[in-house]
């Protein structure tokens, strides 16, 4: 009977970078581990398990102690349902104030700093007023592409920023008293007749105008808020940042600059380049010339607030 050959030992084995398998110049030489598997195919199947195992792991779990609970299948978000609402709500715009009656403002004004830095993920401030209560979004000046996430808003016309102006010298006169500034339709046709050539003044399509416009602002802009009487409303504490004049002289500057002919005789644009200070967008105003701006009232107005 044959003695069994023994193992090859380290002496035996190439040391020239040579397979273990395969010695130089011979027959392959099998090495067997313990069990009487071949070296070759345990590293074989050894890879194939550490594949199987990256590919079969699970995802890690939700941690609900950080994460909070899943709001819907899928859900990676980490925000609690309260201040995802908040962020589509300031999202829809135009803006949120303190007489929502969910509290969704005090909401915003106590979780600011998450919400900035989600909102900042797409190029957009939060601006808060907490004098007036109001919460609003603007996007970041940027030149570079793709930045812009808010649709830009449809311009307003004349009459629109006629009637915002003198809105917002009536709100900065009631301006710490206590007392919210209402204006009624009756005065928002006054203010744009001051604006019609007496010549080609037509009662009816001033009036018409003035619906349009205050159509526009209070269901679109919600710069005009209903109350409990017919043709009147609430002046919203918002207008402020909608523009955010310094001086009501600029305002009356602008608003002379609406009016007045530049050099060739012509009306002057309204797009605010001939202003004094930036105005808001609207679109151009009409053919006809108008007379000079009565500045009577606005200069009271100045006075009142020195």
């Amino acid at each position: 009977m044959s003695e069994p050959t023994p193992a090859p030992t380290a002496q035996d084995l190439p040391d020239d970078g040579t397979d273990l398998n395969t010695a130089p110049d011979g027959p392959a030489v099998e090495v067997e581990l313990e069990d009487g598997t071949d070296f070759a195919e345990a590293a074989d199947t050894d890879d194939v398990d550490a594949d199987d195992t990256d590919s079969d792991a699970p995802a890690p779990a939700r941690d609900v102690l950080v994460d909070g609970p899943e709001l819907f299948p899928g859900d990676t978000g980490t925000l609690p349902l309260k201040l995802r609402q908040a962020l589509v709500r300031l999202l829809r715009g135009p803006y949120l104030d303190a007489t929502s009656s969910d509290n969704v403002y005090n909401t915003v004004v106590d979780n600011q700093e998450q919400l900035r830095a989600r909102l900042s993920e797409l190029f957009l401030q939060l601006v808060i007023d907490e004098d007036r209560k109001v919460a609003l979004l603007r996007p970041v000046d940027m030149a570079e592409p793709h930045t812009q996430v808010l649709q830009r808003q449809r311009e307003m016309t004349r009459e629109e920023t006629l009637l915002l102006l003198r809105m917002r010298l009536l709100l900065d006169r009631h301006a710490g008293t206590g007392n919210d500034a209402v204006i009624a339709r009756r005065d928002m046709v006054e203010i744009l007749e001051q604006y019609v050539d007496p010549g080609q003044q037509d009662a009816k399509g001033v009036e018409d105008l003035t619906d349009a416009a205050i159509r526009k602002l209070a269901s679109e802009r919600r710069l005009l808020l209903p109350t409990e009487l017919e043709d009147t409303w609430v002046i919203s504490p918002a207008l402020p940042l909608a523009l955010p004049y310094e001086h009501i002289g600029d305002i009356i500057a602008f608003m002379q600059s609406l009016t007045e002919p530049d050099d060739d005789g012509a009306p002057a644009a309204a797009d605010g380049t001939a202003a004094a200070a930036p105005g808001p967008e609207m679109t151009e105003p009409d053919a006809a010339g108008t007379p000079a701006l009565d500045l009577t009232e606005l200069d009271t107005a100045v006075e009142e607030q020195a």
